[in-house]
């Protein structure tokens, strides 16, 4: 949906200049969105890869902290669980959409080529 919303955005920026199909998809492709997602992809992998190593030693301790997340904490396990997870996956939606569009991580490239 990121992607979609960024492709229109270059669509009508690169509207004047008539560029084709395909010079349009490398566009879209070289911008920094892409960068950035793609290292939520591999950040995310190797995240869970060390977590899975590190959570091996306290595997006999996990079912208590999961006992007592359930009865302490009402975000763990309850009705707001799902929407408390929407809030970073939104933030991160909206950081991705803002530097794919060059509103972030572009701007020091237009400042330097003045």
């Amino acid at each position: 949906m990121v992607r979609w919303l960024v492709d229109r955005y270059t669509r009508r920026k690169h509207g004047a200049v008539k560029l084709t199909e395909d010079e349009l998809m490398a566009e879209g492709d070289k911008s920094n969105g892409v960068l950035l997602s793609s290292g939520y992809i591999a950040g995310g992998t190797l995240a869970g890869v060390l977590f899975a190593f590190l959570v091996i030693p306290w595997k006999a301790h996990l079912d208590d902290w999961q006992n007592w997340a359930s009865a302490h904490n009402p975000f763990y396990d309850g009705p707001w669980s799902d929407i408390l997870a929407m809030i970073p996956f939104i933030a991160l939606s909206v950081l991705l959409y803002l530097v794919g569009r060059d509103v972030l991580l572009g701007a020091k490239s237009k400042r330097a080529g003045r």
